[in-house]
């Protein structure tokens, strides 16, 4: 008995070392995974209706079979996601997040629109978000900004659009649509950049081309000509946060030439084992990304049948709220006799695969078309729009 107690303790103690070394390794790889998850891009594109489209890229770790990705939005549509590669990856969409199956993959690039982050009252649209990473925001064409809750990190204006970044954190921002350049909408442009430019100059940063821009805005608007006061005010604004990054950035530049200066020699050894692991990694990941490059699929052949495509401007008198690029994929897909592969939609209108996919999937609903699988392939088919029966 004696001796059957004591194999029990032996035996005991040798796994319990086993045990506490696997629960630090199940901790430890844990960590690794969040480490390795890095943020590279963040970004809001406003529509006109309301709709936010979200596009979210970071970097996953290899090793882990799957990623918990946080969403924006309780309400989510057209949900995309995609490895370095493009190539489609699995998910289970939960209430606030998603679990992708990474399947090895070290980027995930994810797709969505939502609903929930544009609210309206009145004339008055608000997009509200809160992010722990930088993020930019994209409004809508012939929208003028009349409040924002958070100074901005740069401000551009992108084919008539409004680009906006921001640091981490929450932001609001109210706008409304109506017709540029009049008296109300250069007065509230010119009011906008002058609190802007005065907030700068309170911090101690001098900006003349933002200064001189508004003085220009002030002229332009008392001899009447509204739409070049509106433009010039904008001027002065983006010029007065190219001023401020400036004068920041050699503030920093400063900083940290006195910090090195005052170093040693020997503080450059680590320096220079830290810079030659991180180049061993990125030429491990760079290999990785190469080895997992997928061959182009062939275009399958279109089997025969007797089907009979509907009239396109049947489609168009049906549904008229269709966006201008949605009616060209159906008078695309009308010529090539109402069928087509999903990819022959790609290379057509030189779009990606995810950009394809939410076009085809919003004429899905709109029951324009219907997906059908052949021979692994996505066949897009027109289909025929019934008319609302009264």
């Amino acid at each position: 008995m004696l001796f059957v107690r004591i194999t029990y303790i032996l035996t005991a103690m040798v796994k319990a070392p086993i045990i506490a070394i696997c629960l630090f390794l199940l901790a430890f790889s844990s960590c690794i995974q969040y480490a390795l998850s890095s943020t590279k891009a963040l970004e809001f594109t406003i529509y006109t209706d309301g709709t936010t489209h979200v596009f979210y890229q970071t970097d996953v770790d290899p090793q882990s079979p799957d990623f918990i990705l946080g969403l924006y939005g309780n309400t989510t549509d057209n949900f995309v996601v995609q490895d370095q590669n493009g190539t489609l990856l699995s998910s289970k969409m939960n209430t606030n997040n998603v679990d992708v199956e990474t399947l090895g993959a070290s980027t995930i690039k994810v797709d969505y629109d939502t609903p929930d982050l544009v609210s309206k009252n009145g004339k008055t649209w608000t997009f509200h978000v809160n992010s722990p990473t930088d993020y930019s925001i994209l409004l809508p064409a012939n929208t003028v900004i009349v409040g924002m809750s958070t100074t901005p990190s740069d401000l551009q204006v992108v084919n008539g659009q409004s680009l906006i970044s921001f640091p981490s954190g929450s932001v609001n921002i109210s706008y409304i649509f109506g017709v540029l350049g009049t008296s109300q909408t250069a007065t509230l442009a010119i009011q906008k950049a002058k609190d802007f430019v005065s907030t700068i100059n309170s911090n101690g940063i001098e900006t003349p081309l933002a200064s001189e821009k508004l003085a220009e805005a002030n002229t332009a608007f008392n001899e009447g000509r509204y739409s070049d006061a509106e433009a010039l005010a904008n001027d002065a604004k983006n010029s007065a946060i190219q001023e401020q990054q400036t004068a920041l950035s050699t503030k920093q530049a400063g900083n940290n030439t006195g910090s090195i200066s005052t170093g040693n020699d020997n503080d450059i050894i680590p320096i220079l084992a830290v810079g030659g692991a991180a180049v061993a990694v990125v030429v491990m990941l760079i290999i990785l990304k190469r080895s997992r490059t997928t061959k182009e699929v062939p275009v399958p052949t279109i089997p025969q049948s007797n089907y009979v495509p509907p009239d396109k401007e049947t489609i168009f008198r049906l549904k008229p709220e269709l966006r201008q690029e949605d009616k060209d994929i159906v008078v695309f897909i009308s010529e090539k006799g109402g069928r087509v592969f999903e990819s022959e939609l790609r290379k057509k209108f030189l779009l990606p695969r995810t950009t394809t996919w939410r076009a085809v999937k919003r004429l899905e609903r709109e029951g324009i078309v219907e997906i059908e699988k052949v021979d692994q392939q996505n066949l897009i088919k027109l289909r025929k729009v019934e008319e609302d029966k009264e």
